[in-house]
Formats: C-alpha cells, sequence, structure tokens
C-alpha cells in the first residue's frame, strides 16, 4: 500500500513542477494572481450576495443555491484540511514558483478550487449555453492555484469535485 501512496505522491509532485514552471512568464506571472481570485472567499460571497439582492426571483434563486452550496462545500474543505494536514508546496519542496499571497494552512483541498466549481456548477444549471465559459473559469483558477505554489494537482482536482458535488446536490 505504501508503494501505491508514494507512486501517487510523486506523480502528484512531477505535475506540480510541470504546471508550476513550464508556464512560467510575466504574462502569467500578471494574470494568474488575478484569476486567482476568482475562487476566493470575498469573490464567492459578494456574488452569492448580489444575486440575493437581485430583484429577480430566477437570480434570487440562483444565489441561493450558490450561498448553500458554497456553504457546504466550505464546511467539507474544512473538515479536509483538519483531517489531512498536507504541507503546502511552497513549505515542501524547493524552487517553488510562488504568488505573492502566501497562506499557512493546510493544502488538501483546495477551496479556491472547490469554490470556482461549486459557483461554475451552480450557474451553469441556470445558464447552460455558458457551461464551457463557466468551468474554463473555474478550471484557470484553480490551475492558478497550482501555478502560484499553493496546491498540488490532486488538492485541486478534489477541490474541483467538492464543489460539483455540493452544487450538484443543491441544483437537483
Amino acid at each position: 500500500m505504501q508503494r501505491v501512496v508514494n507512486w501517487m505522491q510523486g506523480g502528484d509532485r512531477a505535475a506540480f513542477q510541470l504546471l508550476n514552471r513550464s508556464a512560467k512568464n510575466t504574462i502569467t506571472d500578471t494574470v494568474m494572481p488575478l484569476i486567482t481570485n476568482l475562487g476566493g472567499a470575498i469573490w464567492s460571497v459578494v456574488i452569492s450576495l448580489i444575486l440575493l439582492l437581485s430583484r429577480d426571483v430566477i437570480v434570487i434563486k440562483m444565489g441561493e443555491r450558490l450561498a448553500l452550496s458554497l456553504l457546504i462545500s466550505h464546511l467539507v474543505v474544512r473538515l479536509g484540511k483538519k483531517f489531512f494536514p498536507r504541507l503546502r508546496p511552497y513549505l515542501a519542496l524547493d524552487d517553488v514558483n510562488v504568488g505573492r499571497k502566501m497562506y499557512k494552512d493546510p493544502s488538501f483541498p483546495s477551496g479556491h478550487s472547490t469554490a470556482a466549481f461549486c459557483t461554475a456548477t451552480v450557474f451553469s444549471s441556470v445558464f447552460p449555453a455558458l457551461s464551457v465559459i463557466f468551468f474554463t473559469a473555474a478550471a484557470l483558477v484553480a490551475l492558478s492555484r497550482v501555478y502560484l505554489g499553493m496546491h498540488y494537482p490532486s488538492d485541486i482536482t478534489i477541490g474541483a469535485a467538492i464543489g460539483i458535488i455540493a452544487a450538484q446536490f443543491i441544483v437537483l
């Protein structure tokens, strides 16, 4: 069993190093910190509040679904970080490209990825024709977390799954 875990961790680190270093340039160094904010707590709360304060019943319903699914998914992320206290890549590995804002809490799972995919799922349930745009934005948020040295690929993958499942649970 330990060999399987070691193999998975090795693949995760290799994928991390590829994503963290391969696209590094002045454009991505400027854009990725901006994109990453789309999955942050402030952005998620602001979007939910804007939707909830609307006068349109459909928009308010979307705000309710988003707020509730973000709450549920955030609780799952908090539990994950408590029970699987994995060090962030920039703390565990050498030569990691990092952004400006450095978090110290555990890496697993990615809360930004969870929030971004939760939002994409709720928005796609109301505007299915725009699903590609919503999920592309969520994927960019997730990739930005690896690019900025905050998460491993498995952190963002599990975060995305948590966000999608929580939102689907509420939407359905």
